[in-house]
């Protein structure tokens, strides 16, 4: 299988991508994913560090949690 990954700014609703030519009459996939701008980026990070320190575990989830743990995997004695 051939991958092949190709990053360049669309300036036309017709592409020439010249590194394809190899893969011309075999059946493909497309993915076209928009790349976040730099200060989209930076603001993502910047929701990301806003979280940071905060404690954000429902006590009640973990507590259910724990029980389920013990009663799947019951502690072993050494």
């Amino acid at each position: 299988m051939t991958v092949i990954q190709v990053t360049q700014q669309v300036d036309s609703d017709t592409l020439q991508l010249p590194e394809l030519r190899p893969l011309i009459g075999k059946r493909v996939e497309i993915t076209i994913r928009e790349m976040p701008s730099e200060e989209t980026a930076k603001n993502g990070w910047d929701g990301l560090l806003a979280l940071s320190g905060k404690d954000l575990i429902d006590p009640e989830a973990y507590k259910e949690l724990r029980a389920l743990d013990k009663e799947h995997w019951p502690e072993q004695s050494p």
